[in-house]
């Protein structure tokens, strides 16, 4: 039995061992590899308002650029204190390219101010490229009309 433990720890200590490296090519043998431009834009829009009595719904609009229908845009919306108070996600190409989402804000729960809308629009070519953008808007709700 203890001939086998020692081959099997010598098997195992060997396989653990590095494998060396190839040698460094000279760069100038190889063509720099050029990779084709990938279109990718997102938008987001949200206008200024009021924060209206009780639990309303509010809208925002987006728009997603891209030559590939595999895409993935993750939208999270933040009050003035950095507070997540929503979050939405798209995918292509089962979501439409453009729209208007909406998004439920309860005033007693809502402090009035700045809101940030973050989104991070990813582009999918293929199970090994992948390209994304950000895309970022601010708005104000105010408790009343000034």
């Amino acid at each position: 039995m203890l001939p086998t433990l020692l081959a099997t720890a010598a098997l195992t200590a060997t396989s653990l061992l590095p494998l060396p490296l190839p040698l460094p090519t000279d760069p100038g043998d190889e063509p720099p590899v050029q990779a084709d431009p990938v279109v990718l834009s997102g938008a987001l829009s949200a206008s200024d308002g009021r924060l209206k009595r009780g639990c309303k719904d509010y809208a925002y609009a987006y728009a997603v650029t891209t030559e590939s229908e595999d895409w993935t845009f993750d939208i999270t919306l933040q009050d003035r204190n950095g507070r997540g108070v929503n979050a939405q996600s798209l995918i292509g190409p089962n979501d439409a390219e453009s729209g208007v989402l909406t998004y439920r804000l309860c005033r007693g729960a809502t402090a009035p101010g700045r809101f940030v809308l973050t989104g991070l629009l990813t582009s999918y070519e293929g199970t090994s490229n992948e390209t994304s953008v950000q895309v970022t808007d601010a708005f104000r709700l105010r408790k009343r009309n000034r």
